[in-house]
């Protein structure tokens, strides 16, 4: 890439800001504009993501500093009636906190971070999803009065995760 800078030497000579003007650039060829664009709608598309991120953070944020745990259930219960779900709490640090407590008498603040990582809590998810199905069935049946005996059971492969 051959790059030619003009330097000023008198008041009446172009300034920096038009140096760029003098700069000989050779022409793109098709794949470096394929990848340049390529790259700008992927950060286009992140921008929309770190935005969305930035918001639901300084939300969740500003409810837990306001209302406390308290105001945050009432958010998920909006969420949950906004999103049309049923949400439940899986576990709750004090949970993992009195086990941790019991067994090896010591208390870690990053428990639930650590727990979400762990195969254990891998699997209640795979069960869950399992149980979710067979229970969705149970649920419409028994609304609908067709409860008596309850559908033979296919469990199917959880999504990944």
């Amino acid at each position: 890439m051959l790059n030619r800078w003009r330097t000023p030497m008198s008041d009446d000579d172009p300034g920096p800001e038009d140096a760029l003007d003098d700069v000989d650039l050779p022409q793109p060829n098709r794949e470096e504009l394929v990848n340049f664009i390529s790259e700008f709608m992927a950060s286009s598309m992140n921008v929309g993501q770190v935005y969305r991120s930035h918001l639901v953070e300084t939300v969740a944020a500003r409810v837990y500093d306001e209302f406390g745990q308290d105001g945050l259930c009432d958010l998920m219960m909006k969420i949950d009636e906004r999103a049309n779900w049923i949400s439940d709490i899986l576990i709750e640090q004090p949970d993992l906190d009195d086990v941790m407590f019991k067994r090896h008498g010591i208390y870690d603040h990053e428990i639930v971070e650590k727990a979400r990582k762990t195969e254990s809590m891998l699997e209640l998810n795979q069960k869950i999803w399992r149980l979710r199905k067979k229970y969705s069935r149970m649920i419409v049946d028994e609304i609908f009065g067709t409860g008596d005996a309850p559908a033979p059971v296919v469990l199917e492969e959880p999504p990944p995760v």
